[in-house]
């Protein structure tokens, strides 16, 4: 999940050591647009959204 495409109030959990981290502010401009391009890892894995 890149963090350009996350909403405030959604949460990442790493499915490995169980890490939760909670979107306070979503990225608001251009630079996060074209700077955040990857997963977000946790222990080597990519983080998913909390259901």
């Amino acid at each position: 999940m890149n963090c350009n495409n996350l909403k405030q109030g959604q949460v990442l959990i790493c499915e490995n050591c169980g890490l939760e981290l909670k979107v306070v502010n979503e990225c608001g401009d251009d630079r996060c647009a074209t700077g955040c391009t990857g997963d977000m890892d946790c222990c080597g894995e990519p983080m998913k959204l909390k259901e």
